[in-house]
């Protein structure tokens, strides 16, 4: 890992649904594995702890419950950084939220999703986020989306102009729409010269919806390292922030935008 980088893991596999124990003893795993890798953060995907259900609000927690101690117990066990999820009460409805959990188990980060997926009834369970959500690890700003999140290209040029080199998408995105998982996350990172790291369940079972395709993209639209086939997977690779200066520097497009006309015309 050359200086100024810093290494993560994505962690693509099927999670039990409604069995965050089973979930849990498998995302420890999983995080020690990705300590050996060297990494300093490893990502789960969408509503991990119990598989992504539009109108699943069970096992909720306020932010100090069970399933945010799960995932703080992971993140010290393993020593690294840990991407996960959770379901977040509120007033109303509970929130789809993806959190950052430190060494320390601190959580450093939380983003509760924005654009909740309505053709499939999440508005009607789920209350949607309205704030963006960045962290530093090293020299490497981060941001966090969520799923359905990759269709608005707004949110990661919010990002891109917030100075985020790279935005984590975890998602449970399905199999009858893989070519546009992969589609938006090339073009989310070409468009913001970004690195776009996308985090999707495997498909292990005959019944399974998602069927992968977790991959890291750069500045430049390439997939840098993506899981092969559709079952479990530990993929990792270096982020760093001088990719993303050098992209912008040999192919400077964002100076030509055009930002005092686009919100007239």
């Amino acid at each position: 890992m050359s200086e100024g980088t810093v290494r993560i893991c994505c962690v693509q596999t099927e999670s039990v649904p409604d069995d965050p124990e089973i979930n849990f003893t498998r995302a420890k795993d999983f995080a020690l594995e990705a300590r050996k890798e060297g990494a300093s953060l490893v990502a789960f995907s969408e509503q991990y702890p119990t598989g992504w259900d539009p109108h699943g609000t069970s096992f909720t927690d306020d932010g100090s419950g069970a399933i945010c101690r799960c995932w703080s117990a992971v993140a010290k066990e393993a020593g690294i950084h840990v991407l996960g999820s959770y379901r977040k009460e509120t007033d109303t409805l509970p929130q789809n939220v993806a959190a950052v959990f430190a060494p320390d188990g601190t959580c450093i980060a939380e983003y509760a999703k924005i654009h909740l997926f309505s053709p499939g009834g999440e508005d009607e369970s789920f209350l949607s986020g309205e704030k963006l959500s960045i962290f530093t690890l090293g020299k490497v700003r981060f941001g966090i989306a969520i799923c359905y999140d990759l269709r608005f290209a707004d949110l990661f040029g919010a990002y891109a102009r917030a100075g985020c080199d790279a935005v984590i998408v975890p998602a449970a995105w399905p199999c009858a729409r893989l070519k546009h998982w992969n589609l938006f996350l090339h073009a989310r990172a070409l468009e913001n010269q970004i690195y776009v790291v996308g985090i999707n369940p495997a498909k292990e079972s005959a019944g399974g919806v998602n069927c992968g395709g977790t991959t890291v993209v750069d500045p430049w639209g390439e997939a840098v390292v993506q899981a092969e086939g559709v079952g479990t997977a530990l993929i990792c690779t270096d982020i760093g922030s001088a990719a993303v200066r050098a992209a912008r520097a040999a192919f400077p497009v964002r100076a030509d935008r055009r930002d005092d006309l686009y919100s007239s015309l």
